[in-house]
């Protein structure tokens, strides 16, 4: 069938959802046209330095053809809607619109589907308390009143909201007064076509020797887009106090330039140690290669893609909840150990890590589950038939 994703930022580059959406879409037969923001720099989107003067382009990543637009109206970058999408839709005549976020184009989809009945449309949500609604006027004004009557404009001609995490079906029932029988969640998946890629051609055991690794060292995997949030901070303090082990921490990602200080601060900490590697920024396929060598990844706070990435190589993961970002979805079979917010501290840290990696048959136990886990919940052949179910057939 034909999809058109609408979405506020792609990059080609990167493993994002919506990159895996049309990877996986693609491998499945459907054509795909995604229609999406000027937007080029991942630092400037989340930092909403936006250049409104960049022209529009259309071009194609592999086989799915890229529309980015310029904007309409930009209110305070919290309130953004794309030149008018009327055209794009009569033109790619789409069968499913699948809609990331509640968008101010919605009035454009809604009359599309009104002339096109047989036509679907899908949203997902990633807001939850954690990162949205964090003072009385983005809770009250620009969820419970702006966003919302776009919202409430468009769930008639919704077939489903998904939700990317459990607590945001909370945030959209309690904000935007949802019934739960109209939410389903849709976890963000894994390239599991890359993971079984990386394993076979086992890219790990290639890494450790290049890196001068031994085999017996227990490697500890962690990173992302370095800031406060990831308190990164901790675990190097956790693997400081641990040189009697074999530990090797591998830091992949880095610092954003406003959190550049935080960046050299934790490479300040790990000045002199032998044992604490930072990579940098990495592509994806190179990010599945040193998780393919790690034993276990360790995330003290703040949720990443990467976390479904290291479930997905059957990794055993220790992870902080500092509220609204519980993971225990996907901690179906023990593969996760869950710090509450009081519980992250570096000797907490230590502790866990200390526990599993000392209890070979715990590790394994984990990484098994780890394993079970991704195949049930973050397979993207199988999420992608959940977006597509509501589409009556050609």
């Amino acid at each position: 069938m034909k999809i058109l994703m609408l979405c506020e930022f792609y990059n080609e580059t990167l493993e994002y959802q919506e990159n895996l959406l049309v990877k996986y879409y693609i491998k499945n037969g459907h054509q795909v046209t995604v229609v999406t923001s000027t937007f080029d720099s991942v630092f400037d989107y989340y930092n909403d330095r936006h250049d409104n003067s960049i022209s529009p382009k259309v071009y194609f990543d592999g086989d799915a053809k890229i529309i980015k637009l310029r904007y309409r109206y930009n209110v305070l970058n919290r309130l953004r809607a794309y030149t008018c999408i009327d055209g794009i839709l009569a033109e790619e005549a789409p069968d499913l619109i699948y809609v990331h976020d509640i968008s101010p184009n919605f009035p454009e989809v809604i009359r599309y589907v009104r002339a096109h009945p047989r036509s679907r449309v899908i949203m997902d949500y990633h807001a939850d308390y954690s990162n949205s609604g964090k003072n009385w006027v983005s809770l009250k004004i620009l969820h419970g009143i702006l966003r919302k009557w776009f919202l409430d404009k468009a769930r008639p001609y919704l077939s489903k909201i998904f939700v990317v995490v459990p607590a945001s079906a909370r945030f959209l029932n309690e904000v935007y007064k949802v019934p739960n029988d109209e939410i389903e969640l849709l976890p963000l998946g894994a390239d599991l076509d890359t993971c079984a890629e990386v394993k076979k051609a086992q890219c790990g055991r290639t890494l450790r020797r290049k890196l001068g690794i031994r085999d017996e060292a227990i490697v500890i995997f962690t990173g992302g887009k370095l800031d406060p949030l990831k308190r990164t901070e901790l675990l190097i303090e956790a693997v400081g106090r641990m040189a009697h082990l074999p530990l090797e921490l591998v830091v992949v990602g880095d610092s954003d330039p406003t959190n550049k200080r935080y960046g050299d601060h934790l490479r300040s900490m790990a000045a002199g140690s032998a044992n604490v590697r930072f990579t940098g920024w990495l592509k994806p396929r190179d990010i599945y290669g040193y998780l393919d060598m790690a034993d276990i990844a360790v995330f003290p706070a703040s949720q990443s893609i990467l976390w479904q990435q290291a479930i997905a190589m059957g990794l055993p993961l220790i992870v902080g909840d500092t509220g609204e970002q519980d993971v225990s979805y996907l901690n179906l079979y023990e593969n996760i150990i869950i710090l509450q917010s009081e519980e992250i501290t570096s000797k907490k840290i230590e502790q866990m890590v200390s526990e599993v990696i000392l209890g070979p048959q715990r590790l394994r136990a984990m990484s098994m589950g780890a394993q079970r886990v991704a195949y049930e919940c973050l397979n993207w052949d199988v999420l992608i038939q959940k977006t597509i179910q509501f589409c009556p057939p050609s």
